[in-house]
């Protein structure tokens, strides 16, 4: 929780003021900080000392581990329940957290939870039977859970394999906020910083915790400096050329009189260093337009993004350039924060063909290669499927094929909405998914396309519309900055700026990456 720490609300920091909600809860026993060995100094220099609050360090928190913690402390202070929350979340709201207990008590829950509000305002509340018995799955049938490193939703992820066998209870809010995927909490810098605009923003409505949750979360809604911080998403462009002639991208038609050159290696190492000074962690694709491994340095490039501990690799490819050979040098490193996607849109050769403008006998080799990288990459290799007019009636086969949890892929698969790219291409999408209100842009919110001479334009969408700027020449922060002029229209549903002409008629807005 590398921002926990940070005194940024005003001289507290989000570890402090989650300290103060506990203290101020009715009828609270004891406070445990379950920690590790990088938090555990700063924790305890932030508690002073202060009887009431305990400390259980570990190197190595599992789901398991944290429900059977809880249920330890329940058993030894004679608690019925406890209040579960990550100490990071600045926000904890005392009368939502009341509602919770009141709820749980009421309706003899084992397991009860707020719905529909922003993630940080309420804990979990766990009864000290379910506690145990959570923890006893995680090491029995749930045992894949309970081993994964705590998370966020460590408890409900291994309650989730048995879920009608807890007594659950949930307090849902008046107005459902799930949408807009808030997250209050200081784990990132990209909600780190939303928390503190936040802050900021609401003045005194925050002094206390015992503040209104709708009237901070409608704030949250309307302003630009909570919804847009950093890039979670950098979308890069390595190579300048394709494989194949795919009909669902307009890059051929649009670069056929100036093709791109590769980008090199030395300009993707300075981006890499901007990206991780900036956002910290990211998800860094090598495939906004091209075939990534049509690159020679494909593997170097590789290895650069990886050498960043906080950056993951995205990697969208046809797959048929795939080799042992590539794939011995890549399972060498950090196999975990390596994501393949393969482009494979039909279930049978002839489809394939027509749709990749390509020979029949490329779709045998690129159903060969997803075999290969799935074994050597488990659960990070989505065989993917790009829904359209053309391919709609091999959807269901390609679905229940690739699904097949015994498959070579172990069910990991991407259903693909079709993109016209602003109208660029003709529409052949086979159904309308978009939502009957419109959300402010999720990519003008959290993404940055690069292309591979360093042009950044202003969406994917849009790749040679409208610049926003010169990553390479310019810098990701100064480009970024530019990027809440486009964004402040779409709050309003304005779309008359001559530059957002495209927008309006754009339905990629709802959809999201990471």
């Amino acid at each position: 929780m590398p921002h926990a720490f940070d005194s940024s609300f005003d001289g507290k920091s989000a570890f402090d003021r989650a300290l103060l909600w506990a203290e101020s809860l009715p009828d609270s026993v004891k406070t445990l900080v379950f920690t590790d060995d990088a938090n555990c100094l700063p924790a305890e220099k932030a508690a002073g000392g202060k009887e009431h609050i305990s400390f259980v360090k570990r190197s190595d928190w599992t789901a398991a581990l944290v429900a059977k913690e809880i249920s330890a402390a329940c058993s030894a202070h004679k608690a019925d329940y406890a209040l579960f929350a990550w100490a990071d979340c600045p926000f904890l709201n005392l009368p939502l957290t009341s509602e919770l207990m009141q709820t749980h008590s009421r309706y003899l829950a084992e397991y009860t939870f707020a719905d529909g509000y922003p993630y940080g305002l309420a804990p979990e509340v766990i009864d000290s039977g379910a506690a145990s018995i959570i923890a006893s799955l995680g090491e029995g049938i749930q045992k894949a859970a309970g081993e994964k490193p705590a998370c966020r939703d460590s408890l409900f992820s291994i309650m989730s394999g048995d879920i009608n066998s807890f007594e659950i209870e949930t307090v849902i809010a008046p107005k459902d906020y799930r949408m807009l995927r808030l997250d209050f909490s200081c784990g990132e810098k990209i909600n780190f910083l939303s928390c503190k605009h936040l802050f900021e923003a609401a003045g005194n409505m925050l002094q206390t915790a015992d503040f209104d949750v709708i009237a901070l979360s409608d704030l949250a809604e309307k302003d630009l400096s909570v919804l847009q911080t950093v890039p979670a998403f950098y979308n890069i462009q390595i190579a300048g050329k394709y494989n194949h002639n795919l009909v669902y991208s307009p890059y051929n038609s649009l670069t056929e009189k100036n093709p791109l050159s590769d980008m090199s290696l030395a300009d993707f190492k300075k981006l890499l260093a901007q990206i991780a000074s900036f956002s910290e962690k990211a998800v860094v694709s090598l495939s906004a337009f091209g075939e990534p491994l049509l690159h020679p340095q494909f593997a170097d490039f590789v290895e650069q993004v990886l050498s960043y501990p906080e950056l993951t690799v995205f990697i969208e490819t046809d797959a048929t350039l795939v080799s042992p050979e590539l794939i011995s040098r890549l399972q060498k490193l950090d196999a975990d924060r390596i994501i393949w996607v393969v482009l494979l849109d039909a279930m049978e050769s002839s489809l394939y063909a027509k749709i990749h403008q390509c020979p029949e006998s490329h779709f045998a080799l690129a159903v060969e290669a997803t075999g290969l990288l799935a074994r050597a990459f488990p659960h990070h290799v989505y065989p993917q499927f790009t829904r359209m007019k053309i391919n709609e009636s091999q959807l269901e086969a390609f679905y229940r094929y690739w699904k097949e949890s015994s498959h070579e892929s172990a069910g990991e698969v991407i259903i693909q909405k079709y993109n016209s790219f602003c109208g660029q291409l003709e529409d052949q999408k086979s159904a309308d998914l978009s939502p009957l209100v419109r959300n402010p842009c999720w990519h003008l919110r959290r993404d940055m396309t690069i292309l591979a001479d360093g042009s950044v334009p202003l969406c994917f969408c849009q790749p040679f519309v409208s610049q926003v700027g010169n990553a390479c020449s310019e810098g990701i922060e100064s480009v970024w900055k530019r990027f809440a002029e486009y964004l402040t229209p779409h709050l309003k549903n304005d779309f008359s700026p001559e530059a957002l002409a495209k927008c309006k008629a754009c339905d990629e807005y709802y959809t999201f990456n990471f």
